[in-house]
């Protein structure tokens, strides 16, 4: 298991310091809670964890690996959900066929994908055509199907039914259960509660706590913690 280790993060755009002195050490398993309230920097640092976005000063490293340099070991999950224009069946291939996987491991990799997904019903049916959570579960299982360590989604379920939402929470539930690690950002505090492990709490692009969840929610030590649990900030 790699060892999550962020040191000194700074990230600066357009003259403004958005992530600012981000010290981590963090045993990197279960599930990662990141927290705040907009504009908090969940986003920017889900980004930087994957390398995605370079930090202005400091450095992410999973285990003894720089983040930008280690990309295959993690699948990312944006918001909004990135449909090819193609098949469900063809999207949940198209990662093993950049990597130019035998044809039959596409097929055996895609079908176990399609059913963890519950979309084999859907499996040739355009992916553009799928709703939201459909959308949502297909990036899910086509980040999943080249067998990362780690997965990083932010807002996953935002703007999604229950029904939905409890789909998707089975799929990281299982990932986990099978030894993956989620970093998870969420505005949802029930689901956060649900799932998390650890808290990562932001606020203006500092990490001010990193504690168990349910110390975190139990008694947060600092007054922003408190104060965005109860609504306030």
């Amino acid at each position: 298991m790699q060892h999550l280790k962020i040191q000194d993060l700074n990230y600066t755009s357009d003259n403004a310091l958005l992530l600012k002195e981000i010290n981590v050490s963090h045993e990197n398993k279960g599930v990662t809670a990141i927290i705040g309230a907009n504009g908090a920097g969940k986003s920017l640092l889900l980004s930087a964890l994957h390398g995605l976005i370079t930090p202005t000063s400091g450095r992410i490293l999973w285990g003894d690996t720089p983040a930008v340099d280690g990309k295959n070991t993690r699948g990312y999950v944006f918001q909004k959900p990135i449909i090819l224009r193609r098949s469900v069946r063809a999207n949940l291939a198209y990662p093993l066929k950049v990597q130019n996987q035998p044809k039959a491991d596409q097929t055996a990799a895609t079908d176990r994908m399609l059913e963890l997904s519950q979309l084999s019903h859907l499996a040739d049916q355009p992916a553009a055509s799928l709703s939201g959570g459909e959308a949502q579960r297909m990036t899910i299982a086509r980040a999943l199907i080249t067998q990362p360590k780690t997965l990083l989604l932010d807002e996953p379920c935002s703007n999604l039914d229950p029904a939905s939402t409890k789909l998707i929470e089975g799929m990281i539930l299982r990932f986990v259960a099978d030894g993956g690690s989620v970093y998870i950002s969420t505005h949802d505090m029930a689901q956060a509660k649900r799932l998390s492990d650890v808290v990562f709490f932001l606020e203006t692009g500092r990490l001010l706590e990193h504690k168990a969840a349910k110390d975190f929610f139990a008694a947060p030590t600092t007054r922003e913690g408190k104060a965005y649990l109860s609504g306030d900030l």
